[in-house]
């Protein structure tokens, strides 16, 4: 029993054993000031035990929740949170992780399906479109080529029309290189002096010089030097009216053009596809005729030497581009009359170009 004495507010207080056999335990407080003193509180030990038991399962509880923090259970956090959720949204989620192996190949799949139709379709497409150029090219090339044949005919009668007129410049200018190589023959046999007799017993004018040169003069020469290429040749057949009359020599607009023998220049040609051109009688040896020219530096009846220059490559007449058409004529043939031409390759050969 705890006492609690009137005379001693403060200290007289005395704690019996717990282990007497009384069932209760009185407490007397006896508090200065208090309107009653004396009065006791009593507890019981199943009371007691109660308390002490609460205390020990709260601890329990308290400690069992701290650990299993970062456990697989759910903290009241976590569950407050999967309740917040709403189940269609848990099933988005679940259906964004799924697996779509499946719909990746069946996309994959497609992708190349539609690579190839597209593809399929572009070929098509190409195909059409090159069969609609060939055939649009064929009906101009047709057109074209019944064209130019048409103009070659109006040329050539015009070239018929001009071929007793150059006869006779091919004539004279045979004579004059046959009296300039006779001329020069004797001048070289005698003084200048006897020259001059074996060219007046001939009874014509004094000869010039640029003929004897021309008359004197041997070898031959490419009509090109410099900045050019081959084109097409003699007989090759195309975009032509029948076939290729002359040797091509490609070159750009401007290029020297030189004479491949020595000769009398005669008049052009009157047919329009040559446009600017010159005509060169080799004596003996047939005629050169140099077509398309920008330019010419030459005249009717001036004589040239092998190597001379004698014009410009250009882009006259009927052509497709700047280059030197050059025709060979066999003596007896009117210069111009194309289809009457021969190979000019030939001839400078020949003449040693």
């Amino acid at each position: 029993m705890i006492k609690s004495s009137s005379n001693s507010p403060r200290r007289a207080v005395s704690i019996d054993s717990f282990d007497q056999p009384t069932s209760e335990v009185d407490v007397v407080i006896d508090s200065r000031g208090s309107a009653r003193r004396g009065r006791s509180a009593r507890i019981g030990r199943g009371a007691v035990a109660a308390v002490l038991a609460g205390v020990l399962s709260a601890g329990t509880l308290f400690g069992y929740a701290f650990s299993a923090r970062g456990g697989e259970d759910m903290s009241i956090d976590q569950v407050a949170v999967d309740m917040a959720v709403p189940d269609a949204a848990v099933q988005a989620v679940e259906q964004g992780f799924a697996d779509r192996t499946q719909d990746a190949s069946r996309n994959a799949v497609r992708s190349n399906l539609t690579e190839a139709v597209a593809g399929e379709t572009a070929r098509s497409r190409s195909e059409a479109m090159d069969a609609s150029v060939d055939s649009a090219y064929a009906t101009m090339t047709a057109d074209s080529a019944a064209e130019r044949e048409a103009k070659m005919d109006e040329d050539m009668k015009l070239v018929r029309a001009q071929a007793d007129k150059l006869k006779k410049e091919a004539e004279e200018a045979a004579r004059r290189l046959e009296e300039a190589r006779k001329a020069a023959e004797a001048e070289k046999a005698r003084q200048a002096k006897a020259a001059q007799q074996a060219v007046a017993s001939t009874g014509s004018k004094k000869v010039p010089a640029a003929d004897i040169a021309a008359a004197t003069s041997t070898g031959g020469s490419m009509p090109v030097k410099s900045n050019y290429r081959v084109g097409a040749g003699f007989g090759a057949t195309g975009s032509w009216s029948r076939y290729h009359t002359g040797q091509d020599f490609p070159a750009p607009s401007g290029t020297p053009i030189y004479a491949v023998a020595s000769g009398i220049v005669l008049s052009p040609t009157a047919g329009g596809w040559a446009g600017i051109n010159v005509v060169i009688q080799h004596g003996n040896n047939g005629a050169t005729l140099y077509a398309h020219m920008s330019g010419r530096t030459v005249s009717p009846g001036q004589a040239v030497k092998a190597g001379q220059l004698i014009g410009y490559v250009g882009n006259t007449g009927r052509s497709f581009g700047s280059h030197l058409h050059l025709e060979y004529y066999k003596p007896g043939v009117t210069p111009g009359d194309v289809y009457s031409a021969s190979n000019p390759m030939s001839f400078i050969r020949r003449m040693g170009g």
